[in-house]
This record gives structure tokens, sequence and C-alpha cells, in this order.
């Protein structure tokens, strides 16, 4: 018996090329000259579009090719001898830049030697360099070829107009545009020599220019266009088919009027035809035609529509993924959860399932599981034997007889419960957080939750977004997810470095009441607010002893900052003073942070929120870790959310409208210009309104108009902003970053 020696090689590229009509013929079983597609007993015809050498689709049934069945079979290409030329449609741009980049009779480049030479110079140094010729030296020959006389023959040259879709014509002086002909194109073409293709751009063992105008048509295999029984009995055709057919057709019809001598009227008609149908073969959207269409109205879906677009091979079939163990649903707030845990509805946990191995300490619990079934929680919805065999637990009616039947080595899908891992996404998936992994917690109705927090990495609002849930099935995957992919190891963004997760909206502006200088909390408060947050420790004395006990909201902020923690930034409210006066600051936007107690300044959105770099947030984690952050933000906002919801916060129509003081200073301003304005339209009617350099009169009355409104609206805004300060709720939120 012949040893086969095995040949190992690596892939180093693939290049892209042409089909050449030789090409076609070779890679062809058949020439398809029938356009009918089986006989009256439902056999494929040979030589028509379903012939058997082009593949199977019956079951049964061999290859009359490969001798293969259906499922084994790839499919064979036939081909179709086109009877005159036809453009291909996807080439038609390049055709046309060829056409004027060349000499219409002896087919050279329309350019110097001494220019092709310098071309050919700077190619091979780019090859040398880069290992790859840029595209802008070949856009640069399309833009120096501009002669209206070839350089080496000296055949004058005519303007190349091209109309879409597919029609070319010579301009010439004498009798005007002149039709170019498939035929006489790819005459012109084969022209061009192979040292001016590489000039141009080709690569000539790969893509001569010619094999864009095609002579024979490829037939792909009938997998490619299978035909499906309706269930009246009759056969449907795939839309490709349909479009052979049309093809096969007129190209007959071409074919038998060439030979009987057919007018030339009739066989260009007969072309013209041929070249939409081809075309619409190629691409049923091409610009400047009708879309094929079926006798019910429905465009055909041909080539082009089933690569391209989100329904196409590339985004839908290759991209698009459909995986088992997963969910999908709406997505709503839930400022309770931990950060890194998920809110799964019920139904859903009890649809999803986990595999656990059944070990000599859980046996009992995993008995009970799967005594519960699919339909109790917490249950299971299979058992696998130690055999391979599963047991869909749905279908079995004693489930206390299986669940005895358990022993070690079993493996139990039960249903989802609080504690699992799961990965979590959003959809676009941009960037690495949009995937991170999160523990669930099983919960009623029908939505995920997800903390607020961590909504700016998945960019996750709650206006009806969706998101998916994914099980990891094996242990490997689980441990993965878990070192790799918990929200609390994504918290620093690899893109600016700053933390991506973080407090937003009603955090913030809580934070900012909670701290600042008036804030002051009884002794009750205190205690439900610790309580909330989860705090674990002692209280501090409080800063008003008569005559009551009051603390501060500093102080209870401190409570969870690490114990020697020192650090200082500005504000969001920070006004940007000429000289700050740092733990002196009016506005306590100076926060300073010493010995883990925050002894002055507010915390707002520079301090704690998302995407913000050198944050109290980012110091934390980066100097006490990631898993002191996720405490850190997760008994912070539970604080905070409590805190707000005690105090509660409205932004009233009132508080739109500005105090009468400042509405009179606003009139006043207003007055004032007016008299200005009134004064430059007297000015102006008089003929005395000063003339700005270079202007005309109209020119320099409207720029003076316009610099006196300018003045109004900065001056109103002046007074608008000192009227309304941070007592005023739509203030407070833009200036603190909650808006």
């Amino acid at each position: 018996m012949a040893t086969e020696e095995i040949i190992h090689k690596v892939v180093d590229g693939i290049h892209f090329g042409l089909f050449s009509p030789q090409d076609v013929r070779k890679l062809s079983v058949v020439e398809i000259q029938t356009p009918d597609t089986y006989d009256e007993d439902g056999a494929p015809i040979t030589a028509g579009l379903m012939d058997g050498r082009l593949g199977t689709l019956e079951p049964r049934q061999r290859c009359k090719t490969c001798g293969n069945t259906a499922v084994r079979c790839p499919g064979h290409f036939g081909h179709i001898e086109l009877a005159v030329p036809i453009i291909h449609i996807e080439f038609t741009k390049i055709i046309h830049d060829l056409l004027r980049t060349t000499c219409r009779n002896c087919g050279r480049v329309l350019l110097q030697d001494e220019s092709i030479k310098r071309l050919r110079a700077r190619i091979d140094k780019s090859r040398q360099l880069l290992g790859m010729v840029p595209d802008e030296i070949h856009k640069a020959v399309v833009q120096e070829t501009k002669t209206k006389q070839c350089p080496h023959c000296g055949a004058v040259q005519y303007k190349i107009i091209f109309e879409k879709p597919t029609k070319f014509s010579e301009q010439i002086p004498e009798s005007g545009a002149e039709p170019l002909t498939p035929s006489m194109i790819r005459e012109r073409l084969e022209r061009i020599s192979d040292e001016d293709l590489e000039i141009l751009g080709f690569n000539p063992k790969t893509a001569r220019p010619e094999w864009m105008v095609l002579q024979a048509l490829p037939v792909p295999p009938v997998y490619v266009r299978p035909s499906i029984t309706l269930e009246s009995g009759i056969r449907s055709e795939d839309d490709l088919t349909h479009k052979l057919v049309d093809i096969i057709r007129i190209n007959q019809r071409l074919r038998e009027n060439m030979d009987a001598g057919a007018p030339t009227l009739i066989i260009q008609d007969l072309s013209e035809l041929l070249q939409y149908h081809v075309t619409t073969y190629f691409n049923n959207e091409a610009s400047g035609i009708p879309p094929a269409r079926h006798r019910s109205g429905r465009a055909l879906k041909t080539l082009s529509q089933r690569l391209k677009g989100k329904e196409g091979r590339f985004r839908s079939n290759l991209s698009g993924k459909r995986v088992d163990f997963s969910a999908r649903t709406v997505v709503s707030p839930d400022p309770n959860l931990d950060i890194n845990e998920v809110g799964v509805p019920l139904e859903v946990a009890m649809r999803l399932s986990v595999p656990e191995k059944v070990t000599e300490w859980n046996i009992e619990e995993m008995r009970q599981l799967v005594a519960n079934g699919p339909e109790k929680y917490p249950g299971a919805l299979y058992i696998i034997r130690p055999d391979g065999k599963r047991i869909r637990l749905e279908f079995v009616i004693d489930r206390q007889k299986i669940a005895e039947a358990v022993e070690p080595g079993f493996v139990v899908e039960r249903h989802l419960r609080n504690g699992d891992i799961a990965i979590f996404n959003r959809q676009p998936s941009l960037h690495r957080m949009s995937i991170m992994a999160h523990y669930v917690r099983v919960l009623p109705f029908k939505t995920f939750r997800l903390h607020l927090c961590v909504c700016p990495p998945y960019n996750a609002d709650f206006d009806g977004d969706e998101m998916n849930l994914h099980v990891p099935q094996s242990e490997e995957a689980r441990t993965e997810a878990l070192l790799l992919m918990q929200v609390q190891d994504q918290i620093l963004s690899p893109r600016f470095g700053g933390p991506i997760i973080g407090a937003i909206r009603d955090f913030i502006t809580s934070a900012y009441l909670f701290t600042r200088k008036q804030s002051y909390l009884t002794q009750s408060e205190v205690y439900r607010l610790l309580l909330g947050a989860g705090y674990e420790g002692e209280i501090p004395p409080p800063k008003v002893k008569e005559p009551q006990p009051l603390w501060t909201g500093k102080q209870i902020f401190s409570l969870f900052l690490p114990k020697n923690m020192n650090y200082v930034l500005k504000a969001s409210i920070c006004q940007g003073c000429v000289k700050c006066l740092e733990e002196g600051c009016p506005h306590d936007a100076y926060v300073t942070v010493r010995n883990g107690e925050l002894i002055t300044g507010v915390i707002d959105r520079r301090s704690i929120g998302a995407e913000q770099s050198e944050s109290l947030l980012h110091r934390i984690i980066k100097d006490y870790g990631a898993q002191a952050g996720r405490d850190f933000l997760n008994k912070v906002t539970r604080l905070l959310k409590l805190f707000i919801s005690m105090r509660g916060f409205t932004y009233s129509y009132d508080e739109l409208v500005l105090s009468p003081r400042a509405e009179e200073r606003i009139s006043k301003t207003m007055e004032k210009i007016e008299k200005k304005i009134e004064e430059l339209v007297e000015s102006y009617r008089k003929g005395t309104l000063q003339r700005l350099p270079g202007q005309t009169l109209e020119d320099s009355f409207e720029i003076y108009v316009m610099n006196e409104l300018a003045k109004a609206r900065d001056e109103s805004g002046k007074i608008a902003d000192e009227d309304l300060t941070l007592e005023n709720s739509g203030i407070l939120m833009t200036r603190t970053g909650a808006r």
C-alpha cells in the first residue's frame, strides 16, 4: 500500500484574485445548457440547473461527481458559456479607471517613460521596506494620466464616459458619443501589458483586467440554492435558481439570433437584457436599474444581498452566535444589589441549569433537588449517569425513586441559585467591560436587575435595554470567570486608567447633600443609615452634644474610608479661584482626607463618580485593592440611597424662575442695552455712524448691534448665575456632576 507523505506548512497569507474564463471552465463539472430543473418524474434534468453532478440534496442519493451522500458532498460548480462578453457590475469603476489611464490603441499607460521608471522605483522601494505597495502610489497614476495623446504610439485619446450601471462610451469630437460594447472593452483591456498592470496596482498572475468582463459564468452548487417542497407537493426554487433560469433563457435566445444572422438592433437589445440579468444576479440593489422581482412583487435576494448587511452571511451567520444556557430580557435598576451581583428572574433560574457532580458531601442535597424536579424551585432538570445517559426529569413520573438511585459520580443539572457565577453582557460589545462575571441573585418578576454603578461599562440605561446572561457549564469556565471577569476586577478601565464603575446620578446628588457643612444627623438617623449600609464597627462621638447629639455627614462618610488613608483633591463644585484657599475654601470644594477622616470638602462626582481618574475611589482601589474598592462602593451607595430616600429631593417649577431682584437687575440691563441700540439706529439713519475699517455702513451697523446684544446676554447670564446657587436643585445636579 502506497504511503502518502504528509507535508507540514504554515499559512503565511491569503491572496484574493479573479477567476479567468479558463479557471471557471476548469472548476466546472458541467456546462449548464437547459433552463429547466426537474423532469416530469421529479428527477434532475441532465445539463440543467439541478444536474446531479452539481451535488445532491436528497439524504440517500449519491453525488454523480464525487460519489458522496448529501452530508459529505461539498457541492460542485457548473458554468454557463455566455453568448457575448458581459461586464461584472462590481468592477465598473475599476474598468472606467483603466480605460482612462491606458491608450485606446496600444494599451500602454499614458505616462512618459521617465514617469514610469520613477513609479517602478517607488513601488520596488515600498515593497522592500514595507512589504507592500501603498494605494496612494496607484491612485497617483490615475491623477497623472490626463494627456490627450499617447506618449508611446501617438494615438489621440478621447474622453471615456461612464453611465451607471454598466454603459461606457467614447466622446469623439467629429461624431459625438460612440458606445463601447463589452467585447470592445475586453479587447482594450487585453492589450495592457503585465508590466503596466503592476504600476496600476494589479497582480497580472491572479487578476488580469479582461477577466472583469465575463465570458463564462460560474453556476453555484445546489447546496447554495436548495429547492424546497411545499405542503402541497409543489417544488419552490431558490431566488438564485430563478435568476440563473432567466440568464440561460436570454443567453439561448441571443445565441440563436446570432446564428440566424438577426438584425444588429435585436442582438443589441438581447445583449442589454442579458447584461441586466447577470447584473441583478450579482447585485439586485445596483443603482440605476430596477430590481428583479417575483410575480408577487417581492425583490429577489441575490448574491450581494446574501453577503452584506445585518442579515448577510458575515454578520448574521459568521459573527452572529446562538448558544445554549443563555437568557435575554429587559434590565431594571436595583441599588440594593452588590455591584457584582445580577438579579435573575425566578422563571429564568428554573430554565437555566448548572451541572453539579454528586459527591459524598452533597448527595442528600442533590437527591432533594432531583425529587423537586423541574417545576419546584430549587430543583433539577436532568441527571447524567456515569455511563453518559441523560435522564430528563420532566418526563419522570416517580422522581423519588430516581432521587434514591442517585449515587456519587452522577451529575445533576440543577436550577440556577444564589451565589452561582454567570456572565452578563450588553450589545454592542465594544470593549472588555461589555461582558463581566456576576453572582446570581434569584428575584421575583421578569427583568434582570443591575446595580446602577455598573451601568457605565455596559453603556446601559433603563429605557428598554435588553441584556444577555450566560451560565458557564464547566469548572474551568467558572474558575476563569471568577479569576478574570468579576466586576471588581474591571473597575479600572484600560482606556484611561481610572474607574469606569462608580457612582452616578442620585448617588452623587445624595453624596453632596450628605457631606456639605450644614448636614447634621440625629442618633436614630445615624443608626438607620449605618444598618442599611452594612457598617460593622464603632460609632464616633457626636459633633454636637447639646441639646441633642448630632453627627455630621462627613463623620459618617469617614467610617467607610480606609483608616490610614491620606488624600486631597478639588471637588466638581470648585469655582476655579485665582488663589486656592485649600482647607479654608468658602465653597467647601477642597476635599481633605487625613488618617481616614474626611476633614474638609464635599463628596461629589470628582470623588466617587464613574470615569474620574485620580478620584477618591481610584486611590482606594490603587492603594488597597479591587476588593476594598468594591466594599467601599457597595456600602457608600447603599448609605447614599437610603439618605436621599429619607431626605427627599425634588426639582420643582419654582426653581426654574429667577428671584424678583434678579429679574429687576436683568430688566435694567436690557433697558440700558435697548437705549444704546436705539442710539445706533438713529446714528445709522442720520448717516453719522462711524464705519468700521473694511466694512460697509450696513455691516458696521450690524456688528455694533450684535456686540451690544452679546453684552446683554453675558450680563444677564452672570446675574442668573449669581441668583441660582447650589440651593437650586438644577444647579446642584449640574455643578456636582450628577447630571
